[in-house]
């Protein structure tokens, strides 16, 4: 055939054979086809046809038309099975085409060059994904899904061999073409499409299919789907390509992103170790293109994603399914994770993604209420653990088993040439993957950095965010271990039982509060770990009288064998555990009651005694615990590393005023970034003028501390705050119950007017006293506990580091000091 004119019309009938061409040259070998280009006499390849006839075309004209052909045969022909194996096979014959490109200088002016080629491929892709993000219709021959899965993935990856190969490049490309929201949109929705075609496979629905007959067919499927997740996830990485994503309001508002987490999550455990590892990997996958999308500073994606009922609703069903995956992780259901002693197949870091998403969920006001509901039993199981393996495994430098990041190394040729039958599965290599492999130290730091991270979040009360939380997360978790320790049998031993399993959960906490501390600052920062102190602080005089009420309900039912009626419902109260707490008088009958401390002294010897003899041995530093304010005050994450924080500190030596130089922050903040987490040059700034700030302060207090002057007290309720008074010395004594006359400590008032802790005292008619002399127990109630006091004098003293505690103005008398 001559070259002309001819050559390029678009009449009906083609001068140039591309048919042929398309489907006889996708089935040669890389190195058949080259052989081909190199004995093309002018640029005409010749080759022998199936059917013994003699063919050629021109080497230059094949590359410029192919992408408009295949467009138009999506245009023109009916989408079955025979145009989807037909589109393969062009798409097969692209990808040899450039891999041939770099060695071929025609190929390479006419593929890599030509920009009417560039834009026709773009076309083409974009096309082709648009049709298979609607494709709705299963075909009963389960060829068609495979078909579906492979030109999906093929055409993914055609952008990377005609655009480029970095990430970082190809996202800027196709940010600038005009039509990357249809391309976001339809990638999403096809990837979607393909795993949908998995869970109809592995439900059964399908008469004319058999999961375990075609079990080939099935890996070969998910590996076309993992390809396509995994360069959604590639583009995700790069920060301008996911913050134009969070804008897209298909796939954010109206949820597209999280249906296909939603049902990635959905896809079962099986006993298939292949299979296991694939299901894993996409689920670590998708969870980490969430993350991502978490991590966008100009749009919130979970305000995005909460923007509707629907929206949040289906976002709540997501997360469920995250929050199911951990249960099974932390409770090690060997049903569900029979395949996970299999070290064949790397699975990718789905536990510890799951963590990180936990974690910022459990830190957002959206949905942190729904995390402590829904995760907090899980919570308790950790901590339920014998004290020896929660050791083992959350206060240990290594964790076992670590989970292994892996990036799957995906040969198109190989991958279409096996579903279009071109190559045999001995032909086909196994699936390879670049293993990212995390130290097992930093992976087990990361981990349990996590875990304290999500108590912290959990237990951060901000009243004007969320009033309707304050004290849910103390109230779930106990509920959740009431529940664990009155599911146990009652007899003989189940009393020592739910006594020491309940002192295991004080002494987990303590051992897991040593091994946080030495994490800061490299996995946590100081508010997580005071936070986390506080929770200790809140929760151990719950347990304890948690622990005395199913003694004394033991007690009750041991004395109501023969009279039930009289019992009654006398049991366990309905009310929350703090509720229990404060309706318990510990003040009365000191005969009758137990010594705490020693009644839930642990009985059972652990395998690491010196750990265990540390915990013992350790307690909280009330010097470190948290002031009121500091406590009600939103805290701030680290945003940098110590490396980071080091390297800014160098450079404000020589450039104290960066703050007032945007141009200076901007090429900061991109300097820091190589060194860490990425920082934003709006985070380098606000962290620049903190830190100004801090310097202030901390200047201003030197200043007043070498003036002197005098502690100043109040004596009266019209007074103010002051400092901490001389214990030996109180200003005013106090008496709780004046109308029996009965004394029960003495202190000084410490505010007596406006706010304080979030009350308002003038209008609860309560003031703030120190208290410096208690005739009763540390550990009794107290009448108006709130988070900066806990729930007892004790409890007060080892958050604040001394008894002050919320009392009613009438109930003090005034008394002056002798003169």
């Amino acid at each position: 055939m001559r070259p002309g004119k001819e050559e390029i019309s678009c009449g009906s009938k083609e001068p140039i054979d591309l048919v042929s061409a398309v489907k006889e040259l996708h089935i040669l070998s890389s190195q058949e086809l080259s052989k081909l280009i190199r004995d093309a006499d002018n640029d005409i390849i010749q080759w022998t046809a199936s059917n013994g006839s003699s063919k050629q075309i021109n080497l230059e004209n094949l590359a410029r038309y192919l992408p408009w052909h295949l467009i138009a045969k999506l245009l023109q022909s009916k989408r079955d099975e025979e145009l989807f194996r037909y589109l393969l096979g062009g798409v097969r014959l692209l990808h040899a085409l450039y891999d041939l490109a770099p060695r071929n200088s025609k190929l390479e002016q006419v593929l890599l060059e030509d920009m009417k080629v560039s834009e026709q491929m773009f076309d083409l892709i974009f096309f082709m994904i648009l049709v298979l993000s609607g494709f709705k219709k299963v075909n009963r021959e389960s060829q068609l899904v495979l078909l579906h899965s492979a030109l999906l993935a093929c055409t993914l990856h055609l952008l990377t061999s005609f655009v480029s190969s970095q990430w970082n490049d190809l996202a800027l490309v196709l940010l600038a073409h005009p039509k990357v929201d249809t391309f976001v949109f339809g990638s999403f929705a096809a990837v979607h499409r393909d795993i949908q075609f998995i869970q109809l496979r592995l439900s059964g629905r399908n008469p004319n299919t058999d999961m375990q007959s075609n079990l080939a067919e099935v890996n070969r499927l998910c590996q076309h789907c993992e390809a396509s997740l995994q360069f959604l996830q590639s583009l995700c990485q790069q920060r301008f390509f996911r913050e134009r994503l969070v804008k897209n309001k298909d796939l954010c508002e109206e949820g597209g992103i999280l249906l296909l987490a939603h049902d990635i999550m959905k896809l079962p455990f099986c006993e298939d170790s292949y299979l296991m590892a694939v299901f894993s990997r996409l689920k670590s996958k998708v969870l980490s293109i969430v993350l991502h999308l978490c991590e966008v500073e100009s749009v919130s994606f979970l305000d995005v994603a909460a923007s509707t009922t629907r929206g949040l609703s289906l976002a709540k069903s997501t997360i469920s399914q995250v929050l199911e995956l951990l249960k099974i992780i932390f409770r090690g259901d060997l049903n569900g994770l029979a395949s996970f002693s299999d070290k064949t197949y790397p699975r990718g870091l789905l536990q510890l993604n799951a963590m990180r998403l936990t974690d910022i969920l459990s830190d957002d006001s959206n949905f942190r209420s729904y995390i402590t509901l829904n995760f907090t039993e899980v919570l308790v199981t950790i901590f339920l653990q014998p004290h020896a393996n929660f050791l083992s495994s959350w206060c240990s430098s290594e964790s076992r088993p670590s989970e292994e990041d892996a990036t799957l190394d995906y040969d198109s040729l190989a991958a279409s040439g096996w579903v279009l039958g071109v190559l045999t599965s001995s032909d086909v290599p196994e699936s390879t993957f670049n293993a990212c492999r995390v130290p097992r130290t930093s992976y087990a730091f990361q981990r349990t950095s996590l875990l304290v991270k999500v108590v912290a979040n959990l237990t951060c009360f901000i009243p004007d965010i969320c009033k309707e939380e304050k004290d849910l997360f103390l109230n779930t978790f106990m509920q959740c271990l009431q529940k664990e320790l009155l599911n146990l049998p009652y007899g003989v031993l189940s009393d020592s039982t739910r006594t020491e399993r309940a002192a295991i959960v004080n002494q987990n906490l303590r051992s897991l509060n040593i091994h946080a501390e030495s994490l800061i600052p490299g996995f946590l920062n100081q508010d997580d770990v005071q936070l986390f102190r506080l929770f200790i602080a809140q929760l151990e005089p719950l347990i304890n009288r948690e622990s005395d009420i199913i003694n004394h309900v033991t007690e009750v039912n041991g004395t109501c064998h023969e009279s039930p009626d009289v019992c009654g419902n006398k049991g366990i109260s309905d009310n929350s555990p703090l509720e229990e707490a404060n309706q318990l008088n510990l003040t009365g009958n000191e005969d009758q009651r137990t010594d705490v401390a020693q009644t839930l002294t642990p009985r059972v010897v652990h395998e690491s005694e010196g750990d265990a003899q540390n915990v013992e041995t350790n307690v909280l530093d009330s010097n470190t615990m948290q002031s009121e304010e500091k406590q009600l005050r939103k805290r701030k994450r680290n945003i940098m590393n110590h490396m980071q924080i080091t390297i800014i500190e160098q450079a404000l030596q020589n450039e104290p005023d960066m703050q007032r130089k945007a141009a200076s922050i901007q090429l900061w903040a991109e300097k820091l970034s190589l060194h860490g987490s990425e920082i934003s040059s709006s985070q380098l700034k606000n962290w620049l003028n903190n830190r100004k700030a801090k310097l202030a302060r901390a200047a201003a207090k030197d200043v007043r501390g070498s003036s002197g002057g005098d502690n100043i007290t109040f004596t009266d309720k019209q007074g103010g705050s002051g400092t901490d008074p001389d214990p030996e010395s109180p200003d005013d004594f106090f008496d709780p119950t004046p109308s029996t006359g009965d004394e029960i400590g003495k202190g000084c008032v410490h505010q007596a007017s406006g706010s304080w802790s979030g009350t308002n005292l003038d209008e609860s008619r309560l003031c703030v006293v120190d208290v410096t002399y208690l005739k009763v127990d540390k550990w009794s109630s107290l009448p108006h506990p709130c988070d900066a006091t806990g729930t007892s004098f004790g409890h007060s003293e080892q958050i604040i580091g001394v008894k002050r505690v919320l009392w009613d103005s009438n109930k003090l008398v005034l008394q002056q000091k002798p003169r």
